[in-house]
């Protein structure tokens, strides 16, 4: 019987062993410990040669940690072929290769896969293998961390054109047409710091479109909104994405301003606010879902149902940096 065979006994209509948690961006001590408690259950609930998958969310990504072959068993094929060349008939054994695998939800994004170990090796020696799985795990943390770090010089980019843009706009208005348009007062010694306001909301608005899209095509699809909540895969989903929004507004307003004259105490400010924010933000998010759900036939707008929790948090980080700058 050869590899791809002998895969295919194991793995047919055999059910996968699945665990998965969020990746929190600010607690590397935190997701170690969750992936060492997570995999050290798995070691002490099942047996070596279960077929399981452990998915890490990221920001802008996702880790796994599994046999390699689990999702095709060509992969297992071809690397059993690669080691028997190289090491000759020898190298046959009953192990079977643990693979991380890290992928970028970006355009064009690259599937990185590293071997370290066997399944096998978990269980039997978790320590070690532990520390080895951590040490990839960790530089695809730091790999998304700079994804995300380069989404956000982007947005920023961005924001600078459009706040010349607002702010062309403001100068061909005379006061009265301002207040007209705005329904407020706008001084000509506020202009530049309205259309920065006003640039940095539209870039938290792509954020928030992006994330209701994805919501809509990958999550919802043609089901309920009482049918995804009900469903604890997509209800986990769903609140992986408000985790990942959050985050990537956060972290626009921490890199835009971390170079402005108080950037260092800005910075250090807006970490501190993240905890209390974060927390109101599930909060928020969890009775909008609560109250939609009084209707279990409706038909939620999610483009609406993420600008209503996202844009005051926007608005909230723009207040606590105006807190430094003026």
């Amino acid at each position: 019987m050869d590899v791809k065979q002998k895969l295919a006994s194991k793995y047919d209509n055999v059910a996968i062993y699945t665990s998965g948690f969020y990746a929190d961006p600010e607690d590397e001590l935190g997701t170690r410990s969750k992936l060492m408690e997570t995999l050290k259950s798995l070691v002490m609930n099942q047996h070596a040669d279960t077929p399981f998958s452990l998915q890490i969310m990221t920001t802008n990504g996702e880790i796994n940690v599994m046999p390699l072959g689990l999702l095709s068993l060509d992969e297992l094929k071809t690397y059993e072929n690669e080691r028997r060349q190289k090491n000759g008939l020898n190298a046959d054994d009953d192990g079977i290769p643990l693979v991380v695998q890290f992928a970028a939800h970006t355009e064009k994004n690259q599937v990185v896969k590293k071997i370290v170990g066997t399944t096998q090796q978990l269980f039997s020696d978790f320590n070690t293998q532990f520390a080895l799985i951590w040490d990839v795990v960790k530089a695809d943390l730091e790999t998304n961390q700079n994804l995300l770090t380069t989404i956000e010089q982007d947005l920023i980019a961005d924001s600078a054109d459009v706040q010349k843009e607002y702010l062309a706009n403001f100068k061909g208005m005379d006061a009265k047409t301002r207040q007209d348009k705005l329904g407020f007062e706008l001084k000509d010694s506020d202009m530049t710091h309205f259309s920065a306001f006003m640039a940095d909301m539209h870039e938290v608005q792509a954020v928030v479109l992006s994330a209701a899209s994805f919501s809509k095509n990958e999550i919802i699809g043609d089901d309920l909104f009482a049918q995804v909540m009900n469903d604890k895969v997509s209800r986990n989903t769903l609140f992986w994405v408000l985790d990942n929004t959050f985050y990537e507004i956060l972290y626009y307003f921490i890199e835009k301003y971390r170079t402005a004259p108080n950037g260092e105490k800005i910075v250090k400010h807006l970490h501190h606010q993240k905890r209390l924010l974060i927390i109101n933000m599930r909060n928020d998010a969890f009775q909008r879902a609560q109250n939609y759900l009084e209707d279990a036939k409706v038909k939620v707008d999610m483009d609406k149902y993420l600008t209503d929790i996202f844009v005051p948090i926007a608005e909230q980080l723009a207040s606590e940096v105006d807190k430094f700058n003026n």
